[in-house]
């Protein structure tokens, strides 16, 4: 990874995958609403100058470590094509010596090139930034708005806003209105800006989270993004537009969400930053912060983790608050924050919880007013930790993709994020050396099942994460909520299980064979078996007037999972059967 490769990456996804358009007072919104890996979910706008210097701030950013906001990056608001050579030269390019005639720097274009047309130097007012290797490369742009001004709306209405061009091709390039070349080299930046020598970066030593929390924000520095539970079950996470999701883990010592699983694995698959919190209650701080951590366990490394501090739970005070965050901290080796609203906050002492742990603060100003959007209201000043690190300004949002409120939030600083799980993405969430503890899947109800006094399910038909983290808990094995379609270990035991309870002469009438491969896959005929087993042991879970051929079809209809549930509710957690 360099900043050349980088640069040049970032520039182009932008011209060619995402919805960026072209005008120049809208030039930052690109920039600054773009996510960690540079893709922009809404329709966003740019101009020539801040896609080159927004790439080159990725660039930087990526291979060094250098914080948002950093003098190292190349700030877009301070650049524009009539001060970008100086701009340049002081962090680490040089311009490159090219024949007049024909405009091609010596051996050709490399990636990474930024080729200026300045225009008090002659040329233009434009710059570009090369895409590839060689004598004529592929460079991107932003180009035009839609209508040919320079002030266009949100988003590449043309195809043609920000685009990736041949250098040949460019009427520039043809009118002969480039001015100079500019190359990066490593060796007078790291001269220039001596802090990120390699082996020596500059998050090394970085400040604490609740420090970080306090610092000035600079763009992109910020972030716009949503917190969600199971009561968004319904929410395409991916399509939606949001840099990040915190989604709701656990409450008590006795509830997992549903929905957390897929909810974070679509979050990460989007390449969107992913939280967690937990909603706390009265009881034993210390037994849910390890509930809250086993939960979440398979994400190690992939999330930030919060305390949600509200409702009743309020009255325990910042002592249980503390306990509940040093307790995360200590099984994660990464740094958890709180959440809490105005009142929560004002009605204690929370100078020791703040000088430790980050913030994210609902409420105002204006917390009722922003409701329609993404917005940038006035971060509130508050109590003990003078701004927080995330402000959750509205819990009626709207956007595109999803017909419900959302709780909308602002983060005002990425690199503190990153810091929150431990240096960032490559980073372990738990200890070295430390197993993670194995996650727990809680079913809906409150109500305890007779066999080993679990949450007992909703028998629904819905062979959802609830149902299946139960199965796993009844069949002995590993608890998150998912089957692998390759073959898994519980139903592989719950195939076990049938083949010791239907005889060999009904399975080869059922299935053409006596005994069910254990291969972990649920079929047919595992589903055919098991309706059977049923129909022999327990008719009473079958619809009224249903005969054999009615129920026994192979078929995972609702009232079959609902059988299966009721089956689940009434089997004794790592027995390897039902009943």
């Amino acid at each position: 990874m360099t900043v050349q490769s980088v640069a040049a990456r970032i520039a182009r996804r932008i011209c060619d995958q995402e919805n960026v358009g072209y005008s120049q007072p809208d030039r930052r919104t690109w920039y600054a609403n773009a996510d960690w890996e540079g893709h922009v979910s809404s329709p966003q706008n740019a101009d020539c100058s801040s896609l080159v210097c927004g790439a080159i701030c990725y660039g930087i950013h990526d291979t060094y470590g250098a914080a948002w906001g950093h003098a190292a990056l190349p700030e877009i608001n301070d650049h524009w094509t009539g001060n970008m050579r100086p701009g340049l030269e002081a962090r680490g390019f040089n311009e490159v010596p090219w024949n007049g005639s024909d405009l091609t720097p010596q051996g050709g274009f490399r990636v990474g090139d930024v080729i200026l047309s300045a225009a008090n130097e002659g040329g233009r007012g434009h710059v570009v930034i090369a895409v590839e290797d060689g004598p004529d490369p592929l460079v991107s742009e932003a180009w035009i708005a839609e209508d040919g001004s320079i002030d266009g709306y949100l988003g590449d209405s043309t195809g043609q806003e920000t685009r990736t061009v041949r250098y040949s091709s460019h009427p520039h390039t043809q009118a002969g209105a480039w001015t100079s070349c500019h190359r990066f080299d490593e060796r007078k930046f790291l001269s220039q800006w001596p802090e990120f020598s390699k082996g020596r970066p500059a998050q090394a030593a970085s400040p604490a989270p609740a420090q970080a929390a306090t610092s000035t924000p600079s763009a992109p520095q910020h972030a716009h993004g949503i917190d969600i539970s199971s009561y968004q079950s319904g929410l395409n996470v991916a399509g939606l537009w949001a840099d990040f999701v915190i989604v709701k883990a656990t409450e008590d010592d006795d509830y997992v969400n549903p929905y957390m699983v897929s909810q974070a694995n679509s979050a990460l698959k989007a390449s969107k930053r992913l939280g967690f919190y937990h909603f706390a209650r009265p009881g034993d701080a210390a037994e849910q912060a390890r509930y809250f951590v086993s939960a979440v366990g398979s994400f190690r490394g992939k999330a930030t983790l919060w305390l949600d501090w509200e409702a009743n739970a309020v009255p325990q005070g910042p002592g249980w608050a503390k306990t509940f965050l040093d307790t995360v901290r200590s099984l994660t080796g990464s740094t958890p924050g709180i959440y809490m609203n105005g009142s929560a906050l004002n009605g204690y002492d929370w100078s020791a919880v703040a000088s430790q742990y980050p913030l994210w603060y609902a409420g105002g100003p204006d917390y009722s007013d922003y409701g329609s959007s993404y917005s940038d209201p006035a971060v509130p000043n508050v109590s003990y930790w003078g701004q927080p690190l995330i402000h959750q300004y509205t819990e009626d949002g709207r956007l595109p993709g999803y017909n419900g409120t959302l709780d909308l939030n602002r983060l005002r600083d990425r690199a503190a994020w990153d810091r929150m799980i431990g240096g960032g993405g490559g980073s372990r969430l738990f200890s070295a050396g430390q197993a993670a503890p194995a996650a727990q899947v809680s079913p809906y109800t409150g109500k305890m099942n007779r066999s080993d006094g679990q949450a007992e399910l909703v028998c629904n038909g819905n062979f959802g994460m609830a149902t299946i983290g139960r199965l796993q808990q009844v069949m002995g094995t590993t608890i998150d909520g998912v089957l692998d379609e390759d073959g898994s270990p519980a139903i592989s035991r719950l195939q076990a299980f049938l083949n010791s309870a239907v005889p060999a002469d009904t399975q080869i009438a059922l299935n053409d064979a006596p005994r069910l491969d254990e291969d972990g896959i649920l079929g047919e005929d595992t589903w055919r078996t098991f309706q059977y087993l049923v129909l022999a042991w327990h008719k009473e879970y079958t619809p009224a007037g249903w005969d054999f051929a009615d129920w026994v079809d192979g078929e995972p209809g609702s009232a079959t999972i609902g059988a299966l549930q009721r089956a689940l509710n009434n089997s004794k957690a790592g027995s390897g059967r039902l009943w």
